[in-house]
């Protein structure tokens, strides 16, 4: 009989390759593998199902059970692999070893912790990465409402402003000089922090955390600039970092992430990356809609056909209800921000020195008009 394929991973990116498989070959033996209870959900939509008080089950799609049974697959929940063994086409794992013909590693990305963090209080810091994350949060808001975010970037400022929404008192700090400082330019950022304050946030930039400790009641917070307040959570939103460790104990190449292909491949032949934890020529998958794009390449690709990655527009509505905003970030190349305010928002266009139009970050009434922008993109 010969080896399935495996899958590693039941986040975004394993979920959405089962689905596009099954797509193509209704037949094939698909095993799924994954350390967690296997369940279905939206990963990127966490912050506003805060704000929205949503109860972690209300966020679950569908379970592990009702996956296997929807798309004739084994999924195998709390399973703990250790290494590849790719001479003998295995996983080692805690409780046993599972071979494989083909291996998908789609292990997704963890919530960055900050590792100069210290105090008596530091292992204390919560992030918000999984549905397991989100689970305990809520939990942890029960009863408590002063809640400092650490991190201005698009998921701290998510997150600040749905915690403000759920009745929280929330601080979010910033050690840049500006919320967003990796996605917005100046003017288009500050409209952003002004949005935040007035919705209840306190924004503090060009600070961080040094310590976290314990207090008789409460955390005892000293920040980087040496202010100290009291607060009852620090939630880390720094970003995330992708997953690699698997890969990277089995010889596999990696930079940031599993370095593959735009097939999806690895020097490995056997052995294929997707989401979260892959990167392709150094871009790294970051939305919900290149995931699903992968997916589709990568099954067509595991069915023998021939295909390639080719990325669509990123283009990311930040769940921020205080201020609506649309962002298509440009690539890394030479270029330059031109920003215009309006009366209710700001429109701001990345040109390139051909003055071709690359991308954009709209706010408030300019969001109206981001299809038509995607439309003009590198004319």
């Amino acid at each position: 009989m010969n080896a399935p394929l495996v899958i590693v991973g039941t986040g975004a990116a394993g979920y959405a390759l089962l689905r596009a498989l099954r797509q193509i070959d209704r037949d094939r033996p698909l095993v799924l593998i994954t350390r967690d209870d296997g369940a279905a959900y939206e990963k990127f939509h966490l912050a506003r199902a805060l704000g929205a008080r949503t109860r972690p089950r209300g966020l679950v799609l569908a379970t592990v059970e009702q996956m296997a049974h929807r798309y004739g697959a084994t999924i195998l929940a709390h399973r703990h692999i250790l290494r590849i063994d790719r001479l003998r086409h295995e996983l080692v794992m805690r409780e046993g070893r599972h071979g494989y013909g083909q291996l998908v590693l789609a292990t997704g990305a963890a919530a960055l912790r900050e590792p100069g963090l210290r105090g008596t209080a530091a292992s204390q810091a919560l992030t918000l990465g999984s549905l397991a994350d989100y689970a305990y949060l809520r939990s942890e808001l029960a009863g408590r409402n002063r809640v400092v975010v650490l991190g201005g970037g698009l998921a701290g400022c998510e997150l600040a402003d749905n915690l403000a929404r759920s009745s929280c008192h929330v601080t979010l700090l910033e050690p840049a000089n500006q919320l967003l400082a990796e996605t917005l330019p100046a003017l288009s950022a500050a409209r952003v922090a002004q949005a935040l304050q007035a919705a209840g946030v306190q924004v503090m930039t060009e600070d961080g955390i040094q310590r976290i400790d314990q207090g008789p009641d409460e955390l005892e917070l000293t920040t980087l600039a040496g202010v100290r307040f009291p607060a009852d959570l620090l939630v880390l939103a720094r970003g995330v970092v992708p997953r690699t460790e698997l890969a990277r104990d089995a010889g596999l190449a990696v930079a940031r992430g599993i370095v593959v292909d735009p097939a999806l491949g690895t020097v490995d032949p056997d052995i294929f990356a997707l989401g979260e934890c892959a990167e392709i020529d150094g871009r790294l998958f970051r939305l919900a809609e290149e995931i699903e794009a992968g997916a589709q390449v990568l099954a067509e690709v595991l069915c023998g056909r021939k295909r390639r990655m080719r990325w669509p527009a990123r283009l990311r509505r930040l769940q921020i209800e205080s201020c609506p905003v649309a962002v298509c970030e440009p690539p890394p190349l030479a270029g330059e921000w031109h920003e215009a305010a309006t009366q209710r928002g700001v429109r701001a266009v990345f040109r390139d020195r051909r003055g071709a139009l690359r991308g954009f970050a709209l706010l408030g009434d300019q969001v109206a008009v981001a299809e038509r922008l995607l439309g003009e993109l590198g004319r």
